[in-house]
């Protein structure tokens, strides 16, 4: 699910009331359970947000590329962040402070309304996470992921190409990389997927849906 700043001139007025910062591979940009001060804004690079439910286990909630913003919900409301953000290749960020960010929303209704649309948007997207964690076979929490992915890859491209790693795939769907990689290989199996050098292309997105329901 995508809150796209790219659009109109909301970036350029963005900026003028934020300050831009750096962060390299697996540097984290603020921590589990932090105050919410900042709407970070992605101008460059890749972000994800993961939760380390034990020790040495780590699950992706989200992950995020330029032109996104992430972490609307805690901004919008005080609370503190519910996961960790990390960036994961050297990204350029835009730190607006959580005034400055309602300020902007009461003055800019179609900003406000975009940012209702894309936190309800999230809200029925991690439904269904947690229903795809909790009942699914490997495969369909595989699926169900490459979905997701597939919805945040350039439309244009086809097939589907999925960009990330085995390893990042297994965190969103909350299993091992070994068991990913097994599900995976079903998948194509039932020539729902391809797997090419390692990487994974969908062709037709339509019989994966349909794999699932």
């Amino acid at each position: 699910m995508k809150l796209d700043v790219n659009n109109g001139t909301f970036l350029e007025e963005l900026k003028r009331r934020g300050r831009i910062r750096s962060y390299g591979p697996g540097e984290e940009i603020f921590a589990e359970g932090q105050e919410a001060i900042n709407l970070p804004v992605i101008l460059e690079g890749k972000v994800k947000m993961v939760r380390y439910p034990e020790l040495g286990k780590e699950i992706i909630i989200g992950i995020f590329s330029a032109g996104q913003i992430f972490a609307v919900p805690p901004v919008f409301d005080g609370g503190p962040y519910p996961a960790t953000a990390v960036a994961m290749e050297s990204s350029r960020l835009l730190l607006v402070t959580r005034d400055e960010f309602l300020k902007f929303t009461k003055e800019h209704h179609e900003f406000s309304l975009a940012v209702i649309n894309w936190m309800c948007g999230m809200l029925r997207e991690k439904t269904s996470v947690i229903k795809n964690l909790a009942t699914a076979s490997p495969e369909h929490r595989v699926a169900n992921v490459l979905l997701r992915l597939a919805k945040d890859e350039d439309d244009n491209d086809r097939p589907t190409k999925i960009s990330l790693r085995r390893q990042d795939i297994a965190e969103m769907a909350g299993l091992t990389t070994e068991t990913t990689i097994r599900a995976s290989r079903k998948l194509a199996d039932k020539e729902l997927i391809r797997i090419v050098r390692g990487k994974i292309y969908i062709d037709n997105v339509e019989a994966l849906k349909r794999f699932l329901k």
